[in-house]
């Protein structure tokens, strides 16, 4: 652990104060922009609103699985939430206050726009944080480059190392920082107050307190065949159940044990570059290549050639996938139920409802996962072509909004009734 004494400043309270006016500013002539009425495709008579709980890690749960309750409603508005220069990253939210990182900085807000807290870091972010409430800590996925006191200490000032930054979410003190490999932090999660980290060269569990109770080493996810770096593996924290610890590797899935993290099995999938989910009989894998699905015990379920850099979505049974389309496949035999184009893809992962798929890239889509057979409504619930998102930072549904990256920072979506 690298401890750190720098309080938490007036200037970075204020800083954000100004900073989030001056981009609301710059946004247009108005902070929020009103989309009532030109989005929704077909109207519903009783709209469900939004999840109104919280989403405290990456995929809203240690599974990774992109899940959550409630409905994606047409929203009424939206509105820049946190300035930031094309982040890759998605928020967590907790309690009414949503938490961004992106460049170097760390930004905690309330979800009406008021400012909590600001904290600048000496390293650049790599990933997507995650809460721990109990304990009031939020760990972000970071990466250092070897600084000149390295020098003096004979070090490698070229060195560029993977770390994780323990920030207080009170007042977002730095509590420390642990090394959890070289190059890069891919990301991270919390299970039962353990800390489960996939950097670019292993894959770490550490204590609250900061201990590191094991390490696996891992290969990067970097494909030069493919012309495929790791810059934009932002979001792929492992996938942690009761059962083991999932991680891709180079061209492979691995099941790490949870208590001593040894390799219990590895299967082929090719060019995994994405968060591994677990479903109800296994996890599923997603590759620049293919998809694959695996059981608990390391068997192949079935394969599938759908080619996409983000995670998969799980609702139930089924199982959502973007790869060139919106697919829905059957979680138990890997065929498509239904598929519905969307007009761009990277590494955002879907956000699976009750009711619908939601989905961010070139503007804002909800899919209904139930269209009602050949007389049913259209596939396409909604969708808003004037929210700025890109396909590079997963959706995020909670607090009775969501939540999505564009170019220029965080944007949230609401409906009326909020």
């Amino acid at each position: 652990m690298v401890p750190t004494d720098a309080p938490h400043s007036e200037a970075a309270r204020s800083h954000s104060v100004t900073s989030r006016r001056r981009f609301l500013a710059l946004a247009g002539t108005g902070s929020v922009t009103s989309l009532a009425g030109c989005s929704a495709l077909t109207g519903d008579d009783e709209r469900t609103g939004f999840h109104d709980g919280d989403w405290l890690v990456y995929g809203n749960d240690p599974g990774n699985t992109n899940r959550v309750a409630g409905a994606a409603p047409a929203p009424d508005e939206h509105a820049p939430l946190v300035p930031a220069d094309w982040p890759y990253a998605p928020p967590v939210v907790h309690d009414g206050i949503v938490y961004f990182a992106a460049e170097r900085r760390v930004v905690a807000i309330g979800i009406d726009g008021r400012d909590e807290w600001t904290r600048d870091l000496d390293r650049e972010v790599s990933g997507a944080p995650a809460l721990d409430p109990e304990r009031g800590r939020l760990y972000v996925p970071t990466r250092d480059v070897g600084r000149a006191d390295d020098a003096e200490q004979g070090g490698d000032t070229r060195t560029e190392r993977a770390s994780v930054t323990v920030l207080s979410t009170a007042e977002g003190d730095v509590i420390g920082s642990y090394r959890v490999g070289d190059e890069r932090t891919y990301g991270v999660t919390v299970a039962d107050g353990e800390v489960y980290v996939r950097s670019a060269t292993a894959c770490v569990r550490l204590a609250p307190d900061g201990t590191e109770r094991w390490r696996r080493s891992l290969d990067r996810l970097v494909y030069d065949e493919y012309n495929l770096g790791d810059s934009t593996a932002t979001q792929i924290p492992p996938a942690v159940t009761d059962e083991g610890v999932y991680v891709p590797d180079r061209n492979a899935l691995v099941k790490l044990g949870r208590d001593g993290g040894e390799e219990r099995w590895r299967v082929p999938v090719d060019t995994p570059y994405a968060a591994a989910v677990a479903d109800e009989s296994g996890v599923i894998q997603t590759g620049w290549q293919e998809t694959v699905a695996v059981d608990r015990a390391g068997e192949v379920r079935w394969r599938r050639d759908l080619q996409s850099r983000a995670p998969v979505a799980v609702g139930g049974s089924d199982v959502y996938v973007i790869a060139g389309d919106l697919h829905e496949l059957d979680g138990e035999t890997g065929d498509t139920n239904w598929q519905a184009h969307v007009p761009s893809e990277g590494t955002a992962a879907p956000v699976v409802t009750d009711e619908d798929v939601l989905v961010a890239g070139s503007g804002v889509r909800a899919f209904r996962r139930d269209a009602g057979g050949l007389l049913g409504p259209e596939r396409l619930r909604w969708r808003e072509d004037s929210v700025h998102a890109t396909a590079y930072a997963s959706p995020v549904v909670a607090a009775g909004r969501a939540f999505v990256a564009g170019p220029f920072g965080l944007l949230v979506l609401e409906t009326d009734d909020r």
